[in-house]
């Protein structure tokens, strides 16, 4: 169990994220430095190694990882399963693929083009058909624009931290998935348990009801215990009715996570495991950059300060230079020299345009970036403290129901005691049946809430888990100051 000093000593080394929500407040930005932001683009134009994401492969080894905590082979199975068939998860490796599409598209500007065309045309008077004349072109044009102003520098920096922000979304998609495959999973078995829970309380109530059944053709009971015998049958069998249903759209949910048609027919053997040890602890910097959430929101804070320089750059007088070979052969009636090299130019040039007036459009634009850039960096701070949160709240959720499991594993011994000691009285005749009934229903709501409390404990145990970004540990220190979001003073 996670003590009360340990949420104390993360709340403390959090006071980042206080800092930050003050600096929020205070001047409506983070204090992002221009040469730290420089420095950061460089650093992170691939995967950090300080964030622990596991590689963009589509592998599910790291995922599997993760949840074999539970030893349970057939859950890993259908977290696998998920991972590889889950269609929303196909559709977020297209997004990823599509970044890195427009990546290479936006990269394209660094290259030299270079197009070719062949044509042939006839044409003769109308009064003279038979008069033709073939015309036959040949052209080759190459061209290469330098990056003067450095706009295509910053295009791609903004394409590249997209790519990586859209990386970071799909693993955050898979994480949530196999999350949810394992929620699904254990949820299954919860129903089951408490399916066999009801059946056992009818087999009860079955058993009572023949014993009250007799000793009324006796005469030793009235007809009202008689009736209320039948009432709790009646009960009994309607809680089957509804726990059956439960477990058919339990098992239709997981059908669901896993790709597959809902058709009810999974069937899961296993009992619910025993909630596994309290997930490591880190230093909360490494913590909150292990989420994937986190590493989104610094990208995508990248590539709108990218942006922002491409709109601001708009403003100034646009200089261009460009280097070109042109040929371009035309030949009549003939192909001899069509493909002759000899008129090969070389040509160079330089411009320079200002515009005068737009309207307001450019302004515009910049009044438009200037505002994402507000917003990325308020999106940002946000979700530095929305992970803290998470965290804090998830290690007083699994604590609380740890604590809560052993009041209520303690509150069923007793009423199992009670039922047990009530039956012999019963059996007995000392005792009535409408005592009978008062104790075993409050018996199996106390182990009821002890199954549920069981599966809470291990969905609590995947929140903390998804909460800490993984197993931040594993993660290695920070880059320094000059590379981080806040920059270096």
């Amino acid at each position: 169990m996670i003590k009360n000093a340990a949420i104390s000593h993360l709340l403390l080394r959090g006071s980042a994220a206080g800092a930050l929500a003050a600096s929020l407040g205070a001047c409506g930005h983070l204090p992002i430095k221009q040469p730290a932001f420089e420095s950061m683009a460089v650093q992170r134009a691939g995967l950090p190694a300080d964030w622990t994401l596991a590689p963009m492969t589509g592998d599910t080894n790291a995922m599997i990882a993760d949840y074999s905590v539970f030893g349970d082979a057939q859950l890993t199975a259908y977290i696998q399963e998920s991972l590889e068939n889950n269609r929303t998860i196909r559709g977020a490796l297209e997004n990823v693929r599509q970044s890195e599409a427009l990546l290479k598209q936006t990269r394209s500007g660094l290259f030299p083009s270079l197009n070719a065309s062949v044509g042939a045309r006839t044409s003769a008077p109308v009064d003279d058909l038979g008069s033709n004349s073939d015309n036959y072109s040949f052209n080759i044009v190459g061209a290469y624009s330098p990056d003067i102003l450095g706009d295509l520098s910053a295009s791609i920096q903004a394409s590249v931290a997209g790519l990586r922000s859209t990386e970071a979304t799909y693993e955050l998609a898979r994480r949530q998935l196999a999350a949810q495959v394992a929620r699904a999973y254990f949820a299954v078995i919860e129903q089951q348990l408490q399916l066999e829970l009801d059946r056992r309380t009818l087999a009860r109530a079955q058993d009572t009801y023949r014993i009250t059944e007799t000793r009324f053709e006796a005469g030793s009971v009235a007809r009202d215990e008689l009736v209320l015998g039948e009432s709790s049958l009646a009960t009994s069998e309607d809680s089957i009715i509804a726990s059956e249903a439960s477990v058919r759209s339990a098992v239709r949910a997981l059908e669901i996570l896993l790709g597959r048609f809902p058709q009810n027919k999974l069937t899961v053997s296993a009992g619910l495991p025993q909630p596994p040890p309290t997930p490591p602890l880190a230093l909360p910097e490494l913590t909150i950059r292990s989420r994937p959430d986190v590493v989104a929101a610094e990208y995508n804070l990248i590539q709108v300060f990218a942006q922002n320089r491409v709109a601001r750059l708009s403003r100034w007088p646009q200089l261009n230079a460009d280097l070109g070979l042109v040929l371009a052969n035309q030949t009549i009636n003939s192909t001899t020299d069509l493909f002759d090299i000899d008129g090969l130019a070389l040509s160079i040039g330089v411009s320079l345009a200002q515009t005068i007036f737009d309207g307001g459009a450019i302004s515009g634009r910049i009044e438009s970036a200037d505002a994402a850039q507000r917003r990325a960096l308020e999106q940002y701070g946000q979700s530095i403290i929305d992970a803290y949160g998470d965290v804090v709240n998830a290690i007083d959720q699994f604590n609380t129901l740890q604590s809560r499991s052993r009041s209520l594993q303690t509150a069923s011994d007793a009423a199992r005691e009670t039922v047990r000691l009530g039956e012999l009285r019963y059996n007995e005749g000392s005792q009535n049946l409408l005592d009978l009934i008062s104790v075993r229903d409050r018996a199996d709501g106390q182990e009821s809430l002890l199954i549920s409390n069981r599966r809470a404990r291990l969905e609590q145990w995947i929140a903390l888990h998804q909460s800490l970004g993984g197993d931040p540990t594993q993660a290695v220190p920070l880059a320094t100051a000059a590379d981080s979001a806040e920059g270096a003073e």
